[in-house]
């Protein structure tokens, strides 16, 4: 059966993501393969900065929030990578890297969330409370998916260009805080439309199969 268009769309785009973020990141990558440190105490690490980040940004520090963040997703993809070349690559770590993300996200929402009580925002808190829901949602549909023999890749907003575009908002908050306002309205709209093309995918996919 041929995938679907979102299926293929979104495989591309993380696809792409991918391969921007190791071209980008390598030279900076060499120093953690010489010092030999355990991929698993990287994603620690990360989420110790994810953490920090969801603090600076409850308490009003976006600037300190944002590059925490940004240290944040820079070790997220370093642990990935020093697996591989020092071949130390593990079911455990695999599963510590997924827990990480998750931990990552609901920090930063959280931070955002109590951000915008302060300023008494009500439907920014509503969206940012959609965003921390539906990117649980989105792991879910595709973990889901995935224990049913079936790849869920479609849609645009998969984890890396959610970090982009709400990493994008939080540093260029300091220009207007429209930047963030807008960045968040736009990922609540496509986290939304990326859950329903994974849906779509998994039923077009499940059509037919009976229950056994």
């Amino acid at each position: 059966m041929e995938r679907p268009l979102a299926q293929r769309r979104g495989e591309k785009m993380e696809e792409g993501l991918r391969w921007f973020s190791n071209y980008f990141f390598k030279p900076f990558l060499y120093p953690f393969e010489v010092l030999g440190l355990s991929p698993n105490i990287i994603t620690c690490v990360g989420i110790a900065f994810a953490l920090a980040s969801g603090y600076f940004i409850a308490v009003g520090s976006i600037p300190l929030g944002a590059s925490f963040f940004a240290i944040s997703g820079v070790l997220d993809i370093v642990d990935g990578y020093v697996a591989k070349k020092l071949n130390l690559v593990s079911a455990f770590g695999s599963f510590l890297d997924s827990f990480s993300d998750r931990i990552s996200d609901a920090a930063v929402y959280t931070g955002l969330i109590l951000y915008f009580m302060k300023r008494s925002d009500g439907l920014l808190i509503g969206f940012t409370l959609m965003l921390l829901v539906n990117s649980f949602l989105i792991s879910y549909v595709r973990a889901k998916a995935e224990s049913l023999d079936i790849e869920c890749k479609a849609g645009l907003m998969a984890r890396a260009s959610r970090f982009l575009l709400l990493g994008a908002g939080l540093f260029f908050n300091g220009i207007s805080p429209w930047i963030l306002k807008v960045s968040i309205w736009v990922l609540t709209l496509l986290v939304v439309e990326t859950i329903v093309e994974r849906i779509y995918v998994v039923w077009r996919q499940l059509k037919g199969r009976t229950v056994v």
